[in-house]
């Protein structure tokens, strides 16, 4: 399989429940894919280009730092992590075009779509290499 166009691997086993933010990348003319596991994920990434990977951050095959080192040579990579907390989650950003950026601070749902909003206007006009670094998306108190 070849995936085209603007492409987003949501890795996790409820990405389901997510409708509204994977309805939202439809409309922004993102592709969605979807992957249960690390393996799977690792699979896809490795003859395919994605240019956004959400993950949740427990896996049924390891974490999501694990699915971070399978990341870590594809330079266009943008992911967030879930971290499920009451009633919802927060979406701390873990690599930003290929390099590692924890530090951020977390979004929450709403945060979270905005932000992929916005990435997702630069990337279906322009190249990745032209779209914010997420520190200039993300407003930081």
């Amino acid at each position: 399989m070849t995936l085209f166009g603007r492409n987003v691997l949501s890795v996790g086993q409820n990405f389901h429940r997510a409708r509204a933010l994977t309805d939202k990348l439809c409309r922004c003319k993102f592709q969605n894919h979807f992957a249960s596991n690390i393996r799977a994920a690792s699979d896809l990434l490795g003859s395919n280009r994605v240019d956004l990977v959400p993950s949740h951050t427990y896996l049924s095959d390891g974490t999501g730092l694990g699915l971070l080192a399978s990341l870590a040579h594809l330079p266009v990579i943008t992911a967030f992590l879930c971290l499920p907390v009451e009633n919802s989650c927060l979406w701390p950003p873990a690599i930003d075009g290929g390099t590692k950026c924890f530090g951020l601070p977390a979004l929450r749902p709403l945060e979270f779509t905005r932000t992929l909003e916005e990435m997702a206007r630069y990337l279906s006009t322009r190249t990745q290499a032209s779209c914010p670094r997420l520190d200039d998306l993300i407003a930081v108190d």
